[in-house]
């Protein structure tokens, strides 16, 4: 089966969208969102880390929305069968570095690949970026629940983006606000709003 295609704009649903945005110096728009993640964190008191729990779920609402598939690049647009993400890594020489993982439909064998790709980046102080997916990165800022995150870049910045800081706790529940940031070329606010409660669905539904 074909994993990645160049798209024919001519024939692309929201070509409209994309021959407006495409050229714009400032393309991307910032949403918002409250998640309840409770059951991700029993999820995570199994042993399993929150990071790849919701890098895990971010792929599968991705996946199951048919825009997210669509890539822009430097001489078009592409369309992926499956979708990829990424997160920063520490490496033992204390520098930062990108990580992909690509998606896969079983938690174990994700976290696997999760694991083997932190730790490769950890110890070799590189980067691990492969092209096997449309992407939807990640950047996690652990220190401070942050009530929204802007992430203001250059038109030549294609990725779709998202964004978190600190969870939340409330008696038995705990809350995560996440931050889409996407390019309006390929997705506008109908179908951010569909991946917000995919993800939510997300969320409710995963076990380990």
């Amino acid at each position: 089966m074909e994993t990645m295609r160049k798209v024919d704009l001519n024939t692309y649903p929201k070509k409209m969208m994309y021959d407006m945005f495409i050229n714009e110096a400032s393309p991307s728009v910032c949403v918002t969102g409250k998640f309840d993640i409770t059951n991700v964190w029993k999820q995570k008191k199994k042993g399993h880390s929150l990071n790849c729990l919701l890098c895990y779920c971010i792929l599968h609402a991705a996946q199951n929305i048919e825009d997210f598939h669509y890539a822009i690049k430097e001489d078009g647009l592409y369309y992926y069968e499956n979708m990829k993400t990424n997160a920063v890594v520490n490496g033992k020489d204390g520098q930062l570095y990108y990580a992909d993982y690509k998606y896969s439909d079983n938690y174990l064998e994700f976290e696997k690949e999760y694991k083997r790709v932190t730790n490769y980046c950890y110890e070799n102080c590189t980067c691990f970026i492969e092209d096997t997916g449309a992407q939807i990165a990640t950047s996690a800022i652990i220190d401070y629940p942050f009530t929204a995150i802007s992430l203001d870049v250059s038109s030549d910045f294609w990725d779709h983006y998202v964004m978190w800081g600190k969870y939340e706790s409330k008696l038995f529940k705990k809350t995560l606000n996440m931050t889409l940031r996407f390019h309006h070329a390929t997705i506008d606010g109908q179908c951010a709003a569909r991946f917000f409660n995919e993800l939510q669905k997300q969320f409710n539904t995963i076990k380990v």
